[in-house]
């Protein structure tokens, strides 16, 4: 009989001893196969990471490429078209004469608005420049067409950022401004930049007839456009959370905010 027993408690504690190495081997298992699937995720993120750094230096290499192009030939062509208009007889008559200064201001204000382009499109100009300055910069250039009437304010102590990290900050509101001027039609378009010690707000929004949300929500990346796209993708890259409110009727309103280390 005592024998029995000790025969059932080691067979007991044989079947414990395997059900706790199976247990154990399955935990281990799991372990292993769920740190594989973060690492394939990390390695699929850091793919499309290195992936969009790629697709975004062609980019500023291409806008460097085009505003050396606007500040060295076409700028230089109208600089002699007006020098050679200056050379005109001022003796001329009156209706030709009238032209001609016409011609000059016109010229003028082409040759002025290309170095505004020029210096929009010239990256370095954006990671040098304070953000501020730069936004500013970019809301003269609206203002100038007077249809619209635009509000900049720094709230905090503004410093600059880490040069490709406020190139993409300011690319990304370049997108929300063009996006406003195309679709919005608005006439008020306000900037808010807000730096804290441990973030940055940017806030841009307008008084425009905005649009239904749901309406892009349900939409393939296709039919969303590049643009939002990119604006989500540029935030990503720099580890900010971006994001777009608006109602058909009441505007539209796009925050982004960075964590700061």
């Amino acid at each position: 009989m005592a024998l029995e027993i000790q025969i059932v408690i080691g067979l007991t504690l044989l079947l414990l001893l395997i059900a706790s190495f199976i247990i154990v081997f399955v935990f281990l298992h799991q372990q292993q196969y769920h740190r594989y699937l973060r690492e394939k995720e990390e390695m699929k993120n850091t793919y499309k990471q290195e992936l969009l750094k790629a697709q975004l230096e062609i980019k500023e290499q291409t806008l460097q490429l085009i505003s050396q192009e606007i500040h060295d030939n076409i700028g230089q062509i109208l600089s002699l078209v007006k020098l050679h208009l200056n050379t005109v007889p001022s003796q001329a008559d009156s209706a030709l004469a009238g032209k001609i200064t016409t011609s000059k201001e016109l010229l003028s204000k082409a040759i002025q608005d290309l170095r505004d382009l020029a210096k929009t499109l010239n990256s370095a100009q954006a990671s040098d420049r304070s953000l501020s300055s730069s936004l500013e910069r970019e809301l003269n250039l609206i203002n100038k067409s007077g249809l619209y009437t635009t509000h900049l304010t720094v709230e905090g102590n503004e410093e600059l950022f880490d040069p490709q990290k406020q190139l993409i900050i300011f690319r990304i509101a370049q997108e929300i401004l063009n996006n406003i001027l195309k679709h919005a039609k608005a006439k008020t378009i306000r900037v808010n930049l807000v730096y804290q010690p441990t973030s940055f707000l940017m806030h841009i929004e307008d008084d425009g007839i905005g649009f239904d949300m749901r309406s892009i929500q349900h939409k393939n990346k296709a039919e969303t456009g590049i643009g939002i796209q990119n604006m989500y993708t540029r935030a990503k890259l720099i580890g900010a959370d971006f994001s777009i409110d608006s109602k058909a009727g009441s505007g539209f309103h796009t925050r982004l905010l960075l964590p700061l280390n």
